[in-house]
């Protein structure tokens, strides 16, 4: 699993010797069910060509590392859909995910867009699941499904108590006699009042769970009645997190619940990725109060004029980097204007988390449906405009 946490320490990591792998190892596929599987092959012409373009002292360690990736993966069993490898000389980070990554190498800073975009496509959900006389709720993160609270409505009916006979005043009102028929309709009543109050403590716990847990997303299913009774039950807030309301067989398997849910999910999320692009293209439009591009964005991050940078999954582009004072330009130079240093070219992914946590911005990433909106894949919401943008 990926803890987020992680993921900032490896924002901050500075060492500029890392190899960064993704690969798709998805074992349904009939490429990756043979001996040497399709992942394998393209890996190691991936690596060799990572490789190949490293210059310079670092270059003996770079493929020393290579190799032993290679071996690792030569000879390891893949788990999951999904693989992450980060690995430098005394560093080896690795992440096993329930679905797959494009495949991509990288060489510098760990490559850090892929999996803060997998946090994103993946962000928890909560699932409820309500039926006449059980119901269970459960969080769903990363394409893993974990119950969380399980309930059974229990009916003791020792200790109701009917009148046997004739009713006289239902006799006095309807002018007929009541019987059998009448002590059913009474049970029947208290049934129907227990499955409401069962049904309005599933209500409470879900509103509970995804408070406990600062879930904002949640997926109602089970049966017809009971799924649209505890969704009018929920509190005015928590029924605003509601996606959609799913049909979910009786005792489902949590692979069945996620099967049916996760594509929810994931529209959900392409549907809010695509509403923010959408929002940051008006505010372009509108009042400058966001920007697209790779040279503006970067320029407005660098003068901490950025609130969230906007960034496609699959980014590209590159930024100029001084290899003494750390300068950076996002247009092309020769030397550094400050110091007069060598200047080095750096995949703008591979320094935007870092230079994201340095002036206080966050980042959502966004996939391709979303992203092909954005020039050069990336933009920007702004905290304000400076004087010049205002001008």
């Amino acid at each position: 699993m990926i803890d987020v946490g992680e993921l900032a320490d490896l924002a901050d990591v500075a060492r500029q010797d890392v190899l960064s792998i993704f690969l798709d190892v998805d074992p349904i596929k009939p490429e990756h069910r043979v001996p040497n599987p399709a992942y394998r092959i393209w890996l190691h012409e991936a690596v060799r060509q990572t490789l190949a373009g490293i210059v310079g002292p670092v270059r003996s360690e770079a493929l020393r590392v290579g190799q032993k990736v290679l071996a690792y993966l030569d000879t390891a069993p893949a788990r999951g859909r999904g693989l992450v490898i980060f690995a430098a000389p005394n560093f080896w980070r690795e992440y096993s995910l329930p679905f797959p990554l494009p495949n991509r190498v990288q060489f510098g800073r760990p490559d850090l867009v892929p999996l803060l975009w997998a946090v994103s496509e993946y962000k928890a959900y909560a699932i409820v699941a309500v039926y006449l006389e059980h119901a269970w709720i459960a969080v769903a993160y990363l394409g893993r499904t974990t119950v969380v609270d399980d309930e059974t409505l229990e009916l003791d009916t020792r200790d109701w108590r009917f009148k046997a006979g004739r009713s006289d005043t239902y006799t006095r009102r309807v002018g007929a006699g009541v019987g059998r028929g009448a002590q059913a309709d009474t049970f029947d009543a208290r049934v129907d009042e227990r499955r409401r109050q069962f049904w309005r403590g599933v209500a409470r716990a879900a509103a509970r769970a995804l408070g406990d847990r600062h879930i904002d997303r949640v997926i109602i299913g089970g049966s017809e009645e009971a799924a649209a009774t505890v969704r009018g039950l929920l509190p005015d807030a928590v029924r605003a997190r509601v996606i959609e309301t799913v049909p979910l067989p009786a005792y489902a398997t949590l692979a069945e619940v996620q099967e049916r849910t996760l594509p929810v999910a994931i529209a959900d999320l392409e549907r809010r990725a695509s509403g923010l692009v959408a929002a940051l293209l008006a505010r372009v439009e509108a009042d400058g109060s966001a920007v697209i591009g790779r040279v503006a964005t970067f320029e407005s991050l660098m003068r901490g004029e950025v609130k969230t940078l906007v960034v496609a999954r699959d980014l590209d582009g590159d930024i100029w980097q001084c290899t003494q004072c750390e300068y950076l330009s996002a247009t092309p130079i020769g030397t550094c204007p400050g110091c007069g240093g060598a200047v080095d070219r750096v995949a703008l992914r591979q320094l935007l988390p870092t230079l994201a946590r340095r002036h206080g911005a966050g980042i959502a990433v966004v996939g391709p449906s979303a992203s092909s909106q954005l020039t050069d894949g990336i933009g920007a919401l702004l905290r304000y405009r400076a004087p010049h943008q205002v001008a």
